[in-house]
């Protein structure tokens, strides 16, 4: 019994170091993408409490996983006051690992 517990918490923890692993591909993804289709100067960083990531299941099977992503971008105007914009996206898991960005399509950029 001692070892089945073992066994299922083991995959528990793997589990779960997947999906934070998951999410962090995901939130890179979403800043790299933020930058290409706002046009923001290449330099631009974002911090992680500007890039809000949420899952969603869309079916049973971890392919209908997606993620919507809500990304802040503050800034200046030509005055001097700050200007907060927040823009969601979302992103269909394609393949199968999920580690990489090649995992992942944009499906819509708001």
């Amino acid at each position: 019994m001692k070892k089945i517990a073992f066994i299922v918490i083991s995959f528990l923890i793997v589990a779960c170091s997947t999906e934070n692993k998951q999410e962090a591909v995901v939130r890179e993804l979403a800043k790299k993408d933020a930058v290409e289709k706002l046009q923001l100067p290449e330099g631009t960083k974002f911090s992680n409490e500007n890039v809000e990531v949420t899952e969603t299941e869309t079916g049973e099977a971890s392919i209908g996983i997606s993620y919507l992503v809500k990304l802040t971008v503050k800034s200046q105007d030509s005055d001097g006051n700050e200007i907060i914009e927040t823009h969601t996206m979302t992103y269909k898991k394609t393949g199968e690992g999920g580690l990489a960005p090649e995992d992942y399509e944009l499906i819509s950029f708001e």
